[in-house]
């Protein structure tokens, strides 16, 4: 970022607003614009960003002038001296970020709880623990009836059953990968029309129970709930999915549309898209994402499995 200096205190206020007017922040929300110097009514501003290319390396200092361009902001109180520094580009979520990141800048602080325990690795109490693993190994062992040895698991979390169980299938047809198939099962399950036919022993779906749901959806339109649809799931809403090898785009993708709340998988791949080769789940641009996890399992289950 440009850093001006304010040397006249009673301009600040008016340099904010006009500053942020003219060279909004966006998606720097989490930057204060204002900093404390040891001098006394001096403090520090951000003025805007650098553009891409800008020619700033080896040069210590820039006029106030070039830094505005043509904008209008209003220069009384500014220093016309003006330097480069670097800034935390992103939010701190965790304490110990908090402290890295005011060495460099002010910024605002919020933590998130939820990756302060990942962090400290007490995101899982032991008995899950022992469910994922039990999931896993379900993977491996059903993964042995495929073509490419993989194996999938989708769980409902909130009670522990396991809604589909799957395996690689491409032999009957090159989109038939065990996620692939295991979505599928999911909609089949649901009552949903199948588009492929799963032909093997060892795949299963939990069948969708239409009447119960209607009877709950009857129940919440008596009582005029404004959330009468919330009973019905969309595909794998709220479902865990469990993988023994890491998704491929495809598999990736077509788990953002069914909303799958986390995966976890085992064993990476130079073409997987959950964090090896790409990580397909953080792009800002998709309008669903989910939690993953590379599940680190004993060397003696592997081998056992």
């Amino acid at each position: 970022m440009f850093i001006g200096k304010i040397i006249s205190k009673k301009e600040t206020s008016r340099l904010v607003k006009e500053l942020s007017d003219a060279f909004p922040l966006e998606e720097k929300s989490h930057l204060k614009r204002v900093k404390w110097t040891d001098e006394k009514d001096i403090f520090e501003i951000i003025i805007r960003p650098l553009l891409p290319n800008e020619p700033v390396e080896g040069v210590l200092s820039f006029s106030l002038k070039y830094v505005l361009g043509e904008s209008h902001v209003n220069t009384n109180g500014l220093s016309d001296t003006v330097i480069v520094r670097d800034i935390p580009k992103t939010p701190a979520w965790t304490y110990s970020q908090f402290k890295e990141a005011v060495k460099f800048w002010p910024v605002q602080f919020r933590e998130n709880k939820y990756i302060e325990r990942a962090l400290k690795d007490q995101l899982f109490s032991s008995e899950e623990r022992s469910n994922i693993q039990m999931y896993m190994e379900m993977c491996l062992r059903v993964g042995k009836n495929g073509d490419e040895n993989v194996g999938c698991v989708i769980v409902d979390p909130v009670n522990s059953n396991v809604v589909a169980v799957s395996h690689d299938c491409r032999h009957q047809h090159p989109l038939q990968h065990a996620v692939m198939v295991a979505i599928e099962l999911v909609a089949k399950g649901q009552g949903g029309v199948e588009s492929w036919n799963i032909n093997s022993e060892h795949v299963l779906s939990l069948t969708y129970d239409k009447a119960d749901e209607e009877k709950k959806i009857a129940e919440l339109t008596l009582l005029k709930s404004k959330d009468v649809k919330s009973s019905l799931p969309y595909l794998c809403t709220k479902y865990d999915l469990y993988v023994s090898r890491e998704p491929c785009i495809m598999c990736a993708m077509a788990l953002v549309h069914s909303r799958i709340h986390r995966v976890f998988y085992a064993t990476e791949t130079s073409c997987g898209a959950l964090g090896s080769h790409w990580k397909l789940h953080l792009q800002n641009g998709l309008n669903h994402h989910y939690e993953v996890f590379k599940v680190i399992l004993p060397q003696n289950t592997l081998n056992a499995t």
